[in-house]
This record gives structure tokens, sequence and C-alpha cells, in this order.
């Protein structure tokens, strides 16, 4: 069974073997009171893809405390319940759990691609009003669910073209383009957009692929050196990126550029680059700015963060801190526009018209780019920016 077909399948085996069967859309307003909306999350706080789902975390505490502050929604506060799942079984159970048993309003999955991956079918089965705020798989996307919508973070065709767009940009006239990419589920799917893209431009990519959270990329880079190979796209972790890019010039590959997908587009990966040339190095950003970049919006957001979290570690708030507090407001908004009667069905209806939706609707820091949604369109940004490493942080500079 291949990988898509797992994550297919898991959610419906999770279900028969619990013996329990999915709610019903239809008129459900569980999770609403007088006074309070419960909301769902899910995501990995420990493993390899913390550094999504704590920070996701982190920044819908931001945004809902802000909005309750303001009054939160109709006169109702927000709560959040929010569920460690880093596996694909950990990630059915806790929507599971957070649906049926908390019985929440609305479910966000701040899990990446495989989390959302696995949980696709249960969302879709239950109809609970989904918000994918991180995954590019397409397996959460297709088919289209009326119930599932997607926040900053677009669809791996619409990075994938990207990508391929700032490489040609970066290197011009570049007929050999070799692609490092890990084996699960985000970069995979970006690889699957992007190999049939460069070979209908005429260019044959060198691929060469890593296990997640590998450290040691000896064999991947003496290929590409061999290969000639004079610029790289990695689909991958800051980690993994940074490790790949930190031991190049010893692998012989010396004169590379490299462009990096949004999960490595993160400042956690500057100390790893040791004295690589940041000029060789570009990525792509799903939002107009980093937390870390010198702008009074971004800045203000920071002070906020710290305000609620504390001083934080090297790399924080980040990308993921970003987007789940633009989410949380995105997700505001369009109970907002359901009006006062709250149902699944009609939040469903009211967000998929929601146009322009941007925090500062609702008081909030415009750190993400405006969202809008239709009913056949539910992905809410489809716009990137090129970011570049300037005195030590990443920052969006077109």
């Amino acid at each position: 069974m291949n990988r898509r077909s797992l994550f297919r399948h898991l959610p419906a085996a999770a279900l028969l073997g619990a013996g329990l069967r999915p709610a019903t859309a239809h008129a459900n307003s569980q999770g609403v009171a007088a006074n309070e909306i419960h909301i769902g999350a899910l995501g990995p706080l420990t493993g390899a893809t913390a550094f999504i789902g704590g920070p996701g975390r982190d920044g819908l505490t931001v945004a809902i405390e802000q909005i309750n502050a303001a009054g939160g929604v109709g006169g109702r506060m927000l709560r959040m319940t929010y569920e460690h799942a880093f596996t694909p079984a950990e990630s059915v159970a806790a929507a599971k759990k957070l649906v049926e048993q908390d019985r929440v309003f609305a479910l966000i999955l701040a899990s990446g691609s495989t989390g959302a991956a696995a949980a696709a079918d249960y969302v879709r089965e239950t109809g609970v009003p989904t918000y994918n705020i991180f995954g590019a798989t397409t397996v959460i996307r297709e088919p289209f669910a009326r119930n599932v919508f997607h926040s900053a973070i677009p669809d791996a065709d619409t990075s994938g073209q990207a990508m391929i767009r700032q490489a040609r940009t970066f290197l011009p006239n570049q007929a050999r383009i070799g692609i490092l990419a890990g084996s699960y589920a985000f970069p995979q799917a970006n690889l699957r957009a992007i190999e049939p893209r460069l070979r209908e431009q005429g260019i044959e990519p060198m691929v060469q692929q890593f296990e997640q959270n590998a450290r040691d990329f000896t064999g991947q880079l003496i290929a590409f050196a061999r290969a000639r190979v004079q610029l790289i796209l990695v689909l991958g972790s800051f980690t993994e990126a940074g490790f790949a890019i930190r031991q190049a010039p010893e692998k012989g590959l010396t004169n590379a550029r490299w462009v990096l997908d949004g999960s490595a587009t993160n400042d956690g990966i500057v100390p790893l680059l040791g004295n690589a040339d940041i000029r060789t190095i570009q990525g792509y950003a799903n939002v107009p700015f980093f937390a870390g970049q010198p702008d009074p919006t971004p800045q203000r957001f920071r002070q906020l963060w710290i305000a609620r979290h504390g001083q934080p570690p090297q790399g924080r708030p980040n990308l993921y801190d970003i987007v789940g507090y633009g989410s949380a407001y995105v997700l505001a908004l369009a109970i907002q526009a359901a009006g006062t009667n709250l149902t699944w069905d009609g939040l469903c209806a009211a967000w998929s018209r929601l146009q322009d939706a941007r925090p500062s609707r609702l008081g909030g820091l415009d750190v993400i780019f405006p969202e809008s949604f239709s009913p056949g369109d539910h992905q809410g940004n489809k716009r990137l920016g090129v970011a570049v490493i300037r005195d030590g942080i990443w920052q969006v500079v077109g």
C-alpha cells in the first residue's frame, strides 16, 4: 500500500476498530453555548515536526486571548482545547477525541501534511468545520469537501510552481537542477508538483531523497557534486536544509545555490549554517513578514508573543506562530459571518463566502496575507513572497 493509500484508509479503519460512527453535519451546533464557542486543535508538540505544532498552538493562543479581550465573537468567548498528535494514528485519535468526546464546534489541523492527511477521511465523514492551516498535501484537499478550509499555506502545486519560478530567477538559464527531498508527506507533495513541471520546461531534475530528521547528507551531496549541479531545491525542514547546506562544501559542492521550501525558511536554520554563504540561499514565504523583521507590524506581534509566552528560544516566534495567529482571526471572522444561530452547515456556508479576511477586521495585526474563499475554492491564500537572510534573520523582500 502506498503512502497516500495508507493515509486514506487509516482513519476509516480507526473508526471501525473503535466501533464508533461519525457524527453528521446536519444542524450540528455542539460546542456552542450562550457565552462560549469551543474550538479544537491538534498538532505535534514533540517529535521531528514539533517546530510546526508547538508554534501553531502558541500563535493560536495569542490570537484567541486577544479576540476574547476585545469581547469575543458575537458576545461569545472562544475556548481552545489543543491535543498533541505527531504520528498518523495520533492525529486520527486526537481528531476523534476533540469531535466526539470534547464535542468541539470547529477543528483546526495544526499538524502539517502528515497529520492532515491522516485525519482527512475522518473530518470529511463527520462534516465538522475544519481549518487545515499547515498541510500542503493533496490528501486533505482532494476530493473537495465543503467543510474543509485551508489557510496561509497553499497547495503543493502553487508552492511548487513558485519554487521553480524562484529558481529560474535566482540562476537564469540553468539546465541542471537538483532536488533534495524528504521521504515524508510535505516534501513528497512538493516533489510530485515540481518534477513534471521541470520536465515540461525541458529540464530533467536530479532527485536525491532522505529520511525524515536526517543529519548526514554525504551521499546525496557527492552525487550532486559529481553531476555538477549548481542549483538545488530543498524540500524538507530547516534542520535538514541547514545540515545539508553546511556539509555541501566539504563534499565538493562549493558553488551551489539553494532554494528552500516553506518549512525550511525558518530562523532556526541560521545557527546551523555555520560559515555558509547566505547570499546563495533563498526561500519562499507564505506570509508578508517574518516575526523578526524590523517592521512595525511583526515587531508588535513579537511583543504580544513575548507578553504571553515569555522570552522565546532561538528561531521563535516563527512562521507557524504567525500563521496560527492569523488563522485564529480568520476562523473568528467566519464565525462572526455565520451569525448568532451557529451550526456546522451555517458556518461552512458563511466561510465559503468570506472575502478579504484579515486580523485587523477584529482588531488584530495583519501578519498574514488577506484570505478569501468561494463555494468551489477553499484555499484562502495563494500569494507567496521571496525571502532572504539579512542581519541573521529571514526577511520577506518581494
